[in-house]
Formats: structure tokens, C-alpha cells, sequence
């Protein structure tokens, strides 16, 4: 009796810990969203860390050998009384956002700080923050030669990524002094309620998650094609050859009129290019193929002189193959007739890495390939499928074309992403990287290397 009194009593303390912990999660959910997105944000980016670390505790202590092998390697001995202070904690959410009016390539970000002399003297002593300026309100400082804006008070900071160095005091004025976040009738605010995923990508229109699983990462969204985007009316594939490492199929045309761009000063219109498309780009990356180029040398001559001299050689490139459904001989005239194809081969300014072929002789697909000695043959069919990209990370590591990447593949084994129609115009997204340890969770074999 004793035995079943002990145990019932554990069994209660453990659900009441446990709905404690689930009510301090759900806090910290609740405050991580509180004052920290502008008003304007119009691309969110959500990272959900109290998610991530639930998903690694679990795969941790079901594989406890792994992180703690990691520990191992990768620990330092820190004294604990003299480990800084930051002013901060790292909050249950973290949201990167675009705001509307500022450069897309300025991303802002926004949390609470639990003490502003505090946070000041972690900036110094970590990011060698110097010449902070103080406002009536804030704090401002930059950092990483002024691509990164820290505008902080005595309870929240504003940091901007802005490598344009464009003005973007305004943002912090709204933020810090104003509060003018992100109002709850905002759709992005039910969005990013809902948006469970590790990390999650939002518009008003738009959604894409991915969580991090043992083995694999799952991809997961759908999003709305913008105004100058359609889909064709038959979608199709290519299929080209079995040793294909990476193959991409796209069903996409384009809306633009009256939109040109130049290239070697000729005028590129783009409503030619669409009459002439028909709505199906392949591509590939296969076996390698061999191509002769011709590289400047420089010899001496009879009198001593320094003379440029043309030397052929043979070079293995990887073999990339393109098809694109279209009116073959008149789209060939006109990327002739503009430059872009000269003598049978696309311009060096175009893509100057590699020779490539273009071929016409196909009506109705214009082909180009850096395999300039055979004809590639291609297989078209029809499909469900808006866009389709798969690659065999092994087969692409042993094509060797790209070994400066090595180190990146060396963990992955496939990586497919579907694209399909899926309710009120959007594109239904679903994908999936394998990897080839299948027991540890993706992110963590992501970030911690282990030696052998």
C-alpha cells in the first residue's frame, strides 16, 4: 500500500511539474510576440526556437552517445563566475522581417533585454561595438563595419542587417518609442500564430516551413504566384539521362509586356521571348563531358620579348543540359539575331564558365548543352507536377564537379521538392533532405561535426 501511495504521489507531482513546464512554455510563446514586429513587416521569417530545442532533447536523450561525444570535442572550460552577463535571454520566438518602404535587403529583428548597461557591455566586449549614440529615447550602435544598426532601450532592442547603410532610424523610432508593431487584425498576425514549423517563411499570401526530424528535414507550404507569373495550360517533364545528379523542372510563363532589358546594347524584349516559349524549362546536371579551350600563355621570343600565345587543352566540365519547350528555329533566330547566341553557342557573357551548345533541330525545344560532341537526347511527358527539383547528393559527390562543396554533401543523401496547384491559385510545396544517418535529428547533424 505504502509502495502505491509513493507512486501515486510521484505520478502527481510529475503531471503538476509537467503543467507547470507547459504553462512556462506557453508564457514565453505568448510574450515572445509582444511589441517585436513593425507595424510594415511584410516578409516574416519565425524561428521557432523552443520548438527546436524540444525536438533535439528528445533526440538526445534517445541518442545520448552522439551529444555527448559532441560535448566532448567541443567543450571548453568556462568559469562560471566570470562567464558575462548579456542582458538577455534568448526569447521562445525570433522573427527576421523585411518592413515595406525599406531596401529588401534590409532585415530587421526585435526582443525584449532584461538590463540596458548590461547589454551595452556585452556589445563591446562580443561585436566590438563602439561609438554608441544616445538619443532622447534609445541607444544607437553599429557594428561589422556599420552593415548592422543596434538601437536598444532600457526593455527591448531593434537590430537592423543593413548592408545598403540606408537610414533606418524610423524603424527603431516606431519600434522602441511609438510601439507601432504588428496589430493582432493583421492577417500575418494569425499566420504566424499558426505557423508551427522550426522555421517558417510568411506572407500575406505566402507560407513555408520546415521542420527538422530524425534523418531528414520536411518542407512543407504554399504560396501565391505573383501577378507576372502564370502556370501553362499542360504541364510537362524531362527526363534525360539515368546519371543525372541534379535534374529541375519548371511550368512557368511569363505575363510581362512591354519589358525589355539590353544586352551588348541590343534591345531584349521580353514579349518576343514569350511568344516564342511555350511554358516548360528542364535542366540538368549529369556525368562530365570534355571540352578544348583556348588559354592565353605568354612565351619569349627570339629578341627576348614577351609574346601572347593561344595554347588549347582539354578540360572535363560537367555536363549541363537545358531544355526549353518553345517555336525552336524562331526563338534560335532571335537569341541570334540579339546576341545571345553566336556560331551555335550561347555568349561567354551570358554564362562564361563553360562552352555551350544550342540546338534548334528539335521544333518544338530549343536545347542547350555543354556536351558539344553528341546530340543529348531528351524524353518529354506530361505531368502534374508545377515544378519538380531532385538531387542525389552521393551521385553529385562522386561526379566530383564541385569539390570545394564536398564538405557540405558529405552528410546528405537526397533532397526532392514537388510544386502543385492547390486551392485559390496557390502552389501547393511539399519536399523532403535525406540523410544518411537516419537516427540524429537534421539540424544537430547540421551544426555539430563530429570527428571520426
Amino acid at each position: 500500500m505504502k509502495i502505491k501511495k509513493i507512486l501515486k504521489k510521484a505520478a502527481i507531482i510529475i503531471s503538476v511539474l509537467l503543467l507547470a513546464f507547459k504553462g512556462f512554455l506557453m508564457y514565453r510563446n505568448y510574450t515572445s510576440y509582444q511589441d517585436v514586429i513593425h507595424y510594415k513587416a511584410n516578409q516574416i521569417v519565425k524561428v521557432n526556437i523552443d520548438g527546436i530545442a524540444q525536438s533535439l532533447v528528445f533526440n538526445a536523450i534517445a541518442n545520448p552517445s552522439f551529444y555527448l561525444k559532441s560535448k566532448r570535442e567541443n567543450d571548453t572550460i568556462i568559469d562560471d563566475d566570470n562567464k558575462q552577463k548579456k542582458g538577455f535571454n534568448i526569447p521562445a520566438n525570433i522573427f527576421l522581417y523585411t518592413v515595406k518602404g525599406q531596401p529588401i535587403t534590409t532585415v530587421f529583428t526585435s526582443f525584449k533585454i532584461s538590463e540596458q548597461n548590461t547589454f551595452k557591455d556585452y556589445l563591446k566586449a562580443n561585436y566590438n561595438a563602439e561609438d554608441f549614440k544616445d538619443t532622447q529615447d534609445y541607444t544607437v550602435a553599429t557594428v561589422l563595419n556599420n552593415s548592422v544598426v543596434i538601437a536598444f532601450n532600457k526593455t527591448q532592442t531593434v537590430i537592423a542587417y543593413n548592408p545598403s547603410k540606408d537610414d533606418v532610424n524610423q524603424v527603431f523610432e516606431d519600434i522602441l518609442v511609438n510601439h507601432k508593431t504588428l496589430e493582432k487584425s493583421d492577417v500575418k498576425w494569425e499566420k504566424l500564430q499558426d505557423a508551427d514549423g522550426h522555421f517558417n517563411y510568411l506572407t500575406k499570401t505566402d507560407h513555408l516551413a520546415i521542420n527538422f526530424q530524425s534523418g531528414k528535414a520536411i518542407i512543407q507550404g504554399d504560396f501565391v504566384l505573383p501577378v507576372f507569373l502564370d502556370t501553362p495550360k499542360v504541364y510537362k517533364n524531362t527526363n534525360f539521362s539515368k546519371d543525372a545528379s541534379v535534374t529541375f523542372n519548371l511550368n512557368l510563363l511569363s505575363t510581362l509586356k512591354y519589358v525589355n532589358f539590353k544586352h551588348k546594347n541590343q534591345s531584349v524584349d521580353i514579349d518576343s521571348l514569350d511568344t516564342y516559349y511555350k511554358g516548360h524549362m528542364a535542366l540538368e546536371i549529369a556525368k562530365a563531358t570534355t571540352q578544348l579551350d583556348s588559354v592565353i600563355t605568354y612565351e619569349y621570343n627570339d629578341d627576348f620579348e614577351k609574346v601572347e600565345t593561344l595554347t588549347t587543352v582539354t578540360k572535363q566540365v560537367p555536363e549541363i543540359n537545358l531544355q526549353l519547350t518553345s517555336d525552336a528555329s524562331k526563338l534560335y533566330k532571335y537569341l541570334e539575331k540579339i546576341a545571345i547566341v553566336k556560331d551555335g553557342k550561347l555568349s561567354k557573357d551570358i554564362f562564361p564558365l563553360y562552352q555551350v551548345k544550342i540546338d534548334s533541330t528539335n521544333a518544338k525545344s530549343l536545347q542547350a548543352s555543354t556536351n558539344l560532341s553528341n546530340t543529348v537526347k531528351s524524353i518529354l511527358n506530361e505531368t502534374s507536377e508545377v515544378f519538380a527539383l531532385n538531387v542525389n547528393f552521393e551521385r553529385l559527390q562522386k561526379q566530383n564537379h564541385f569539390p570545394m562543396i564536398h564538405d557540405y554533401l558529405e552528410k546528405l543523401k537526397t533532397l526532392k521538392i514537388i510544386g502543385n496547384n492547390s486551392q485559390n491559385e496557390a502552389i501547393a510545396v511539399n519536399g523532403q533532405m535525406i540523410l544518411k544517418n537516419q537516427d540524429i535529428n537534421a539540424l544537430a547533424q547540421f551544426f555539430i561535426n563530429q570527428k571520426e
